[in-house]
């Protein structure tokens, strides 16, 4: 062990027993030492973190960094912007004494708070794209001078076609194309509503959101509610799935009542999802992996992880449960972190029709779904959102209406650190209705997790508020595919019996699209999770656990 009397001594002896530092001079790796005892405090971390430690001259020229700061460790500001929350980029940081720079990374999990100096867990640290304490993000453009009409300037001085500029995905050499993405600073941000232009049945936009479509009143339409449910289908609720939704629950028009699910990967019983399906519940996508932390959805996320996840979930959903892939539509973010531009430039690619994750400021009228095309009609309410500045025209958003649970605002029950009574949530529930119901009769959203609904106190409570509701002449109980098609298409109670849309579910299904009884019980190895997982399915069992980038399963 190094003492304090032997310290320099010791440092410098472990760094050249390491490879580090063999070519430089004595005096400077003491001065390092000094100053890491000054910011650490305790000479045993500052010989622990001799291990990531190495001298900043041998990066390419273009990457190293530069000599910033004044005795206090810094990042990199030449990472290029689409890295700077990567893992492999928080975690570093650098020191400059007498012009020789020095890199430092965080031990395996931790990232580099540059505000408080210190290593810290992934959760804590919001300030990846900080360069140096008490210092705004450096994020730079060049002049536009040079660049023919229709180019923009990137910050290297190279010229790139406008539209690539603030669509999710780094396109410049420096990735500056991606660096000034505000809604005031997106040159291609979507344009304020344009009625004028915006037209049903493929648009839809109004100045606050609270309009309601085809010039109808309150007392003409539907009060529409939809119950959705996230994450995994599996045995332990699947069977308070089918006695809520139970065929004489019927809406005016003489249909049973069906929710949307948005299902995650891990722990889904693939045959449960396919019987849903078949019952005319309609599936949605949440991800494959439903991974953590939270930010990274609307942080690190690239366009191709957002095609990875939600994408490789709906093959994933295809493939195992039989869902056809023209009945999936729709998306929800894990935790709601939404994804910025790189989220809906992987709907637009994919095909996908709608998200239902930005969550709505509280309002006593709520906000009814909208179209992309121009700007949102709300501001992103929900801290750690990223809504979408760019416009996407034909993707539609139904928005999450916060709850009223108490004194608070949530967007889920499980969002609100209440522990409430079964008559509390009952009532909770109604109240929320009539707030809708009494105003302009915006869709109402009621979000659960799967697990939700095992609680029999939350069991009971929502189905006497669905059995209570369902007496009204003017309540439906529709999917979030049915809520878009009544947008496109705005009818009038009177003649919602012959609205097409909401009739009563009557596919044919192929024969292995109906779910079978016995599923197979598939014991799988993962070489991504290390370990077997067990899949249910009515199709043949893969050879591999289904994941990212091998949602099929292949050997």
């Amino acid at each position: 062990m190094c003492s304090y009397t032997r310290a320099i001594n010791c440092f410098y002896a472990r760094a050249i027993a390491i490879g580090r530092f063999e070519n430089y001079d004595y005096n400077i790796m003491s001065e390092v030492l000094i100053v890491l005892i000054m910011l650490f405090g305790n000479i045993v971390e500052v010989i622990l973190i001799l291990h990531t430690i190495k001298v900043n001259s041998k990066e390419p020229t273009a990457t190293r960094a530069p000599c910033l700061g004044d005795s206090q460790f810094y990042r990199n500001p030449r990472t290029a912007q689409h890295l700077l929350w990567t893992a492999a980029e928080c975690s570093k940081y650098y020191l400059c004494l007498d012009e020789e720079v020095f890199e430092f990374k965080c031990s395996q999990g931790l990232l580099f708070d540059v505000t408080r100096q210190i290593c810290d867990f992934k959760t804590n640290i919001d300030n990846c794209d900080v360069i140096l304490a008490d210092e705004e993000p450096t994020k730079q453009q060049a002049e536009n001078g040079s660049c023919d009409e229709g180019s923009t300037a990137c910050g290297d001085g190279s010229c790139l076609a406008t539209h690539y500029f603030c669509d999710g995905n780094p396109d410049c050499p420096d990735a500056s194309d991606e660096a000034w993405c505000e809604n005031r600073s997106d040159v291609n941000g979507a344009l304020p509503c344009d009625r004028s232009r915006c037209k049903l049945p493929h648009c839809w936009c109004s100045e606050d959101g609270t309009d309601i479509p085809g010039n109808l009143t309150s007392p003409e339409i539907p009060q529409m509610i939809t119950l959705s449910f996230e994450d995994a289908v599996n045995p332990d609720n699947f069977d308070s799935f089918i006695k809520m939704f139970t065929d004489d629950r019927k809406n005016p028009n003489g249909c049973p009542i069906r929710a949307t699910f948005f299902v995650s990967h891990q722990y889904t019983n693939y045959r449960d999802v396919q019987h849903l399906w078949n019952l005319g519940h309609e599936i949605a996508i949440h991800s494959v992996t439903h991974r953590g932390p939270e930010d990274w959805w609307m942080q690190n996320a690239t366009v191709e992880d957002w095609f990875d996840e939600m994408v490789g979930e709906a093959n994933i959903i295809n493939r195992f449960a039989g869902v056809r892939m023209q009945d999936i539509k729709g998306m929800r973010v894990p935790y709601l972190r939404v994804g910025w531009n790189r989220q809906f430039l992987m709907m637009t690619e994919f095909g996908f029709v709608y998200d239902s994750s930005i969550v709505a400021p509280p309002s006593s009228h709520p906000i009814w779904p909208y179209t992309l095309d121009y700007q949102a009609p709300h501001v992103c309410a929900e801290t750690g959102q990223m809504c979408p500045t760019r416009s996407y025209p034909g993707i539609w958003e139904i928005p999450i209406n916060p709850l009223l649970v108490g004194d608070q605002n949530c967007q889920t029950f499980e969002s609100c650190s209440m522990d409430l009574t079964e008559d509390e949530i009952y009532g909770t529930l109604m109240n929320n209705f009539k707030m809708h119901y009494s105003s302009n009769r915006a869709p109402l959203g009621l979000h659960f997790s799967t697990a939700w609904i095992k609680n029999s106190k939350n069991f009971l409570a929502l189905s006497k508020f669905v059995e209570d509701v369902l007496r009204l002449p003017d309540v439906y109980f529709v999917t979030n595919q049915q809520i878009l098609e009544w947008m496109r298409h705005p009818r009038k109670l009177e003649s919602l019996r012959a609205f097409g849309p909401w009739h009563c579910y009557n596919k044919k299904l192929d024969t292995h699209e109906i779910a079978c009884d016995l599923p197979n019980l598939c014991k799988l190895p993962s070489r991504v999770l290390k370990t077997h997982r067990y899949l249910q399915t009515c199709f043949d069992c893969p050879k591999q656990y289904p994941w990212l980038r091998n949602e099929f399963g292949h050997e």
